[in-house]
């Protein structure tokens, strides 16, 4: 009897150590997003923000605490700081290339930088036929990085129109095309999803 027991105690106690284990959040960088040329205006920011923000949550996590969400301003600061550093020695350098120094730093088990390349939007009211003309071209990029895998997945998309005005050709349009773009290209929601299952 006193065997059996002791068998059952030592099943129960690892048991809860497994359990205890798994229960770790899974930590968790979103970076705001890095813009490279001209910034757009409040709303349009915003919306971006809330396209990336969306992708990454997790239902119920609240309760569940399968994830915790680091600083984004934090966490910015900790990525400038290292990706300064790292183009003191070499001027071509890419943000991609301080991902992972910067995941390894702060302890991060996935890392996710979005990042506006390329912002522009020029209307023209001259022409022959009296139309607006709007010119727009946006180019984006959204690095994400699994430490727990080693995977980091860098993808860009860009948008442009060069016709008559219409809403959808805006620089502001264009960009939210690009992040749903991104978001699928990099599987950033099913990935967020696949945390704590």
């Amino acid at each position: 009897m006193k065997k059996f027991l002791f068998v059952l105690l030592s099943f129960i106690i690892f048991s809860s150590s497994i359990a205890a284990s798994e229960n770790v959040p899974v930590r968790i960088a979103r970076l705001p997003i890095i813009f490279q040329s001209s910034i757009p205006d409040y709303d349009t920011r915003a919306q971006l923000e809330t396209k990336i923000e969306r992708a990454t949550h997790i239902p119920l996590n609240q309760t569940l605490q399968v994830a915790e969400y680091l600083p984004m301003d934090d966490s910015a600061q900790v990525l400038n700081e290292i990706w300064q550093e790292m183009r003191t020695n070499n001027k071509k350098i890419k943000i991609r290339d301080a991902i992972k120094p910067f995941a390894e730093k702060i302890d991060a088990d996935i890392v996710v930088c979005p990042i506006l390349l390329s912002y522009s939007q020029f209307v023209n009211g001259f022409s022959s036929f009296g139309e607006t003309y709007i010119h727009s071209y946006v180019e984006a990029e959204l690095i994400v990085y699994d430490r727990r895998t080693d995977n980091l997945v860098d993808k860009k998309a860009s948008q442009f129109h060069n016709d008559t005005y219409h809403p959808v050709g805006t620089a502001s349009y264009l960009a939210k095309t690009c992040f749903d773009e991104l978001i699928d290209k990099t599987k950033l929601h099913q990935l967020i999803m696949n945390i704590g299952k």
